[in-house]
């Protein structure tokens, strides 16, 4: 392959996560890895391949970079499709999730260790520890090691904890998706996760994203962009008004404002329901700011820079910047920085290799969450029109 087309293996998995070959005669691969959600891949192969047996549901995929795993995950969908202008058997093309799917398909049950018939609890608390902690006990008492026998995923193991993230205080409420809670907890945290394949295992992993945006560059005038695009849409929540208890104990509400520079104008108020939440409670004040700050967050302003980036010696896709870290691309006369929300990346039987990144926003189709976004830039582009708006001839 050229500059630019990275070496590239992909693994066949069985059930037990055991490799049983090497697919290195696919027509076209493309992989999308997106940050705190869950990832997808595609791939074609003729159906006349010897490989093509391995390609069924229940098997799965390994696609490494070099030794990096850009992602592992099952197979779901295989599609075989001929015209009577192709030669051969036809294509087989094999649709896939990566392995956080795991998450997104587990709740959060408000007593994980007892019994489906025991489940009294109205939540699940978590009381003053670091968001990875908190993090790392929901997956392993929902769905990993600690988990009941009946929900626990075999060979799903938990890397080491580092630590990372602020103590936060919430509820979880019953049955909640597992993977939406981790990602609210990883949006106040600034950080990120994923499960991905490690030897003969699945591995939960957190971790901080670096913040690159100094040495991660893009724009044309460097040669590593071929096109760009920017939008913003405006916030849906910029006055959180929390309500707890109500019902067991006497109401308490409180109301969390933050304005959002880009967008003067009307507050724009939205109800956050703690009437689960017992006002009695010795740290009611952290679980009101928590939800606050939570829902503050996800209805901020978005922004949603889509680029072409060229790999370049200096700046490589999965070598010098990952999903999930902080990158600065030049749009109009400013440097925008924001965190590699996902990155479409295509390869062809010919070593072709083209990466989309997406920044600072999610894929609405996809139904990604998102986490907070900077936006100085747009604030700063708004206060110039505004000037100018007001500005009087000479």
């Amino acid at each position: 392959m050229g500059f630019g087309a990275p070496l590239i293996t992909v693994q066949v998995r069985d059930q037990n996560l055991q490799i049983l070959g090497i697919v290195d005669d696919f027509t076209s691969l493309t992989i999308t890895p997106r940050f705190n959600a869950v990832g997808a891949f595609v791939l074609n192969i003729s159906a006349d391949s010897p490989k093509a047996d391995l390609l069924i549901p229940g098997n799965g995929l390994i696609i490494r970079r070099g030794s990096d795993v850009l992602m592992s995950g099952p197979i779901r969908e295989p599609n075989w499709q001929r015209s009577d202008g192709d030669g051969g058997s036809g294509v087989l093309t094999v649709n896939g999730v990566d392995d956080m799917t795991l998450l997104a398909g587990a709740t959060c049950w408000p007593n994980p260790t007892a019994a489906p018939g025991s489940q009294t609890d109205s939540v699940y608390k978590i009381s003053g520890v670091a968001a990875e902690a908190a993090m790392r006990a929901l997956v392993n008492l929902n769905i990993g090691p600690g988990a009941q026998a009946a929900r626990k995923i075999s060979n799903l193991t938990l890397a080491a904890d580092g630590g990372h993230g602020v103590s936060i205080t919430k509820q979880v409420n019953q049955f909640d998706n597992l993977l939406a809670v981790l990602q609210d907890i990883a949006k106040t945290a600034a950080l990120g996760f994923r499960i991905v394949q490690v030897g003969a295992n699945l591995q939960f992993q957190v971790y901080e994203p670096a913040d690159l945006s100094a040495s991660a560059k893009f724009s044309f005038g460097l040669g590593n962009l071929t096109d760009a695009s920017y939008s913003v849409t405006a916030p849906t929540c910029t006055k959180a008004v929390v309500v707890a208890g109500g019902s067991s104990s006497p109401r308490q509400v409180k109301v969390y404002t933050r304005a959002d520079a880009a967008f003067p104008g009307p507050w724009i108020e939205q109800f956050v329901d703690l009437t689960s939440v017992d006002t009695a409670s010795t740290d009611l004040t952290a679980q009101m700011d928590q939800a606050a700050n939570e829902a503050l967050t996800s209805g901020a302003a978005q922004g949603n820079l889509t680029m072409n980036p060229i790999d370049t010696p200096r700046l490589q896709f999965g070598r010098d910047y990952k999903v999930g870290d902080k990158v600065s691309c030049q749009v109009r006369d400013d440097f925008f920085t924001d965190v590699v929300r996902e990155v479409n990346i295509a390869f062809d039987a010919q070593g072709g290799y083209v990466a989309k990144a997406v920044i600072g926003s999610s894929d609405a189709a996809n139904n990604q969450d998102v986490l907070a976004r900077m936006y100085q830039y747009t604030a700063r582009i708004f206060t110039r029109l505004r000037r100018l708006e007001t500005r009087k001839p000479s």
